[in-house]
């Protein structure tokens, strides 16, 4: 079973995905990373990635644009594949 990390977990898309994933035998998001952590899930939930000290082979990214630096940064320290799916970036 793939391990999974949510970034952006309690946006629109983040609430969606994780509604389809609690009933897919293949993958489990085992942690959430979110600014906004008052809504309830049933993963835990870190403000920021560099507090997630949950292991993952992925993770899957509907957040903003000003996380996703932080994030790469994250996922090529850790060797951590991402599904990058924020829009909004520059070309920067």
């Amino acid at each position: 079973m793939v391990r999974a990390i949510m970034h952006g977990c309690n946006g629109k898309m983040g609430r969606v995905i994780t509604g389809l994933i609690r009933d897919d035998d293949a993958i489990e998001i085992v942690a959430g990373i979110d600014t906004y952590t008052g809504t309830a899930n049933d993963y835990p939930v870190f403000e920021s990635i560099e507090k997630c000290d949950v292991k993952a082979d992925a993770i899957i990214d509907f957040s903003n644009a000003a996380a996703v630096d932080g994030l790469l940064d994250y996922c090529v320290e850790k060797q951590i594949p991402v599904v990058l799916c924020t829009t909004g970036l520059s070309e920067e």
